[in-house]
């Protein structure tokens, strides 16, 4: 049985890693979003390839790494949280007027994630840039525009995690998953 994996989205500094850290702390299988893990690799190097300098070729290890986590998730059982998923990488080539590579689309047909798709909208209150979330405030909307457009061109559902306490945020993804699956679980 392969697992259900759900990806978490938004924009940057909306509290995805927050959230995702919630749900790790009650027990779900979660995987951290595979750019910052590349961000600081990559800073950490002279000539280091970073999303805000190239992007095309950030986005190729950032789809190489997703591919990884995804085949890593395939001998887990039950619930799996993605911060971020493949759709993002279209967004962010979106967002920056570049075309997706046809092999990404290749990639996510390989790759099944959920229909239904969590995203954080923006929240000024709790965002914060950092050395590996350099965006401004009006980027991180811009990004989050084009991410909610990517997403629903692929056939995605998004369902809009409301802004509260991160146990809030986590219990509305609890309600959704468990809705989903009732509703699976009622067409078998």
């Amino acid at each position: 049985m392969s697992p259900d994996r759900y990806i978490i989205t938004g924009g940057p500094g909306s509290g995805k890693s927050t959230l995702l850290e919630e749900l790790k702390r009650q027990g779900y299988h979660c995987f951290e979003e595979a750019s910052r893990r590349i961000i600081r690799r990559e800073a950490a190097r002279q000539s280091g390839i970073l999303p805000w300098k190239n992007l095309l070729a950030f986005s190729k290890m950032a789809v190489e790494a997703m591919i990884r986590q995804h085949e890593r998730s395939s001998v887990l059982d039950g619930v799996c949280f993605f911060d971020r998923g493949l759709p993002d990488v279209f967004g962010y080539l979106r967002n920056a007027g570049l075309d997706v590579p046809a092999g990404y689309r290749a990639a996510l047909a390989a790759c099944r994630y959920r229909t239904e798709v969590f995203v954080l909208p923006p929240w000024e209150e709790i965002f914060v840039q950092d050395s590996e979330r350099p965006q401004t405030w009006d980027e991180s909307v811009s990004l989050y525009r084009s991410l909610c457009e990517v997403y629903s061109e692929l056939g995605f559902r998004l369902f809009e995690v409301p802004r509260g306490s991160v146990w809030c945020r986590a219990r509305y993804l609890e309600s959704v998953v468990g809705a989903a699956m009732r509703k699976a679980d009622a067409t078998k």
